[in-house]
């Protein structure tokens, strides 16, 4: 009974996987494994960080020139 009130209490303070699937993280691989949301949101976030990376390299290159 106890086990189950501490396990409840730690997801309850857990703030979710938020589109960083981590496969270590027993919270987020019991919650999000199967979750489409979350692996869209990964692939999302994935592809803004090289869009990101992309624009800033370009940016860089013309100021150069």
């Amino acid at each position: 009974m106890k086990e189950k009130l501490i396990s409840k209490a730690s997801l309850d303070n857990h703030l979710g996987c938020f589109g960083n699937f981590n496969i270590q993280n027993p919270i987020c691989k019991k919650l999000c494994v199967l979750s489409l949301r979350c692996a869209i949101e990964r692939d999302h976030n994935n592809r803004l960080e090289l869009l990101e990376d992309l624009m800033s390299s370009d940016c860089e290159f013309i100021k150069l020139q």
